[in-house]
């Protein structure tokens, strides 16, 4: 064995190895990863560079010359109204009552003061107003009240004008409903109105009460509330009482703090147990004093005064009954 066949190989250290990688040594994603981070950089450079440069403009434009940061909104011209409602008003009545005069700004609206001049009317119960500067555009979003009784109303020396009533108790002068659907609501009696100081009237006090026996006597028993044509609020805040006159009995009476829906099933029993036994048309109906309710009968020609009768309601079936 010679000598030289025993003498080991020298080792390699990792210092013995290529450490870089050139060009050629990378792939071809490799090289096409390395160039769209480059771009991404360089991109993201120039973007913060253009916020800085347009920020230091605005800035300097505004330190010497802010009226022009104004003039481009202000120049936006008014292109289109975008109305929309959920009762009956129309474009019409929008146009006439904003009166806009052409060549108005969008910027230039005092919105406001058209919020205002849409309220005024009384009909409008809520408004929202919206610039759309994308295409030059007002959008008016209107909310109406609903009328739930009419009344006439003479101011100072004017001819007697038709006013509507809502639930709320505002009184207002009603546009674009059908005279036929006007011709259903009740008159609204025993009621003093007050000027307000912006114009108008002030609303009627506890007309919600009111609102509700409306709404419950149409709801539960509509052919006798068809047939009612005046509510009388003239002892609503003395007694709390609500009087109805209608064409088939010319005088009911309301308990204003009781159950209407307990009032309404009473009366609609009462006219029809009187109707099963013959008796006189009702003169008088009074639903305010409990379970005994007061009945009085219509005159028949050349019969005695109407004669009082006490109806018993179903509440007591054990009582008697007198028509």
């Amino acid at each position: 064995m010679s000598s030289s066949a025993a003498i080991p190989p020298p080792s390699r250290s990792w210092r013995d190895i290529r450490q870089g990688a050139g060009a050629r040594t990378l792939s071809r994603a490799g090289r096409r990863r390395m160039v769209l981070g480059s771009v991404k950089v360089g991109l993201a450079c120039a973007f913060l560079l253009g916020c800085a440069w347009a920020g230091l403009s605005l800035y300097q434009t505004w330190e010497s010359d802010p009226a022009r940061l104004r003039e481009p909104a202000q120049a936006a011209p008014l292109r289109q109204i975008l109305f929309a409602t959920d009762g009956v008003l129309d474009r019409e009545w929008m146009a006439r009552t904003l009166a806009l005069p052409r060549g108005t700004g969008l910027m230039t609206l005092d919105l406001s003061a058209l919020e205002r001049r849409l309220l005024a009317s009384g009909q409008v119960r809520s408004v929202v107003l919206r610039r759309r500067f994308a295409d030059g555009t007002l959008v008016v979003n209107v909310r109406e009240r609903t009328p739930v009784a009419r009344l006439m109303v003479q101011a100072g020396g004017s001819a007697p004008a038709l006013w509507l009533a809502a639930a709320d108790g505002v009184v207002y002068e009603g546009c674009g409903y059908e005279a036929s659907g006007l011709a259903r609501l009740p008159w609204l009696d025993g009621v003093a109105l007050r000027r307000a100081a912006r114009g108008g009237f002030e609303p009627i006090e506890r007309m919600d009460l009111v609102a509700r026996l409306l709404g419950s006597a149409e709801g539960l028993v509509p052919q006798l509330f068809a047939g009612w044509e005046v509510v009388s609020l003239a002892r609503l805040a003395g007694d709390g009482e609500i009087v109805v006159r209608s064409r088939e009995i010319p005088e009911v009476i309301f308990s204003a703090d009781e159950d209407y829906a307990r009032q309404l099933a009473k009366l609609d029993y009462i006219v029809d147990n009187l109707r099963a036994h013959g008796a006189p048309p009702v003169a008088r109906v009074d639903l305010a004093l409990g379970s005994q309710v007061p009945v009085a009968l219509q005159d028949t020609p050349r019969l005695a005064p109407p004669r009082t009768a006490v109806a018993q309601t179903p509440s007591q079936p054990g009582q008697r009954r007198d028509f």
